[in-house]
């Protein structure tokens, strides 16, 4: 009896991480990449530093048509959404929502207090 039961929970144990694993992928949403880069100290002399590591996410959710925009940090900064080029929605908030209305190459560009974000999601 203590095989068969351990039999079943070790069945158990192996499907529900493929379950887990197919209920994402079935998501709406669709992650954006975002290129972060330093900004200031355009001295001649190059200080070779590790990468800067931040961590937020932007992602495009189609059954909402919206940019979602999650950052775990505690510095401020500003967000600006473009459409082919031109300024089309900003937030103050690193953390932040845009709604999206028509098609075209949107860009995000998210400013911070030492770094610079930015991402393309072409629809």
């Amino acid at each position: 009896m203590k095989r068969f039961l351990s039999l079943i929970i070790v069945i158990i144990a192996i499907a529900l991480p493929s379950i887990a694993k197919n209920a994402k992928d079935d998501s709406s949403s669709k992650p954006i990449v975002l290129d972060i880069s330093q900004n200031g100290n355009h001295s001649d002399h190059q200080v070779h530093r590790a990468p800067i590591r931040i961590n937020i996410d932007a992602f495009y959710d189609s059954e909402t048509n919206s940019i979602n925009i999650c950052y775990d940090g505690e510095a401020a900064g500003d967000v600006y959404l473009y459409l082919n080029g031109d300024i089309v929605d900003y937030s103050s908030e690193i953390n932040s929502t845009f709604q999206i209305h028509t098609t075209g190459m949107y860009k995000i560009e998210i400013h911070g207090e030492s770094w610079l974000a930015e991402g393309y999601l072409n629809l």
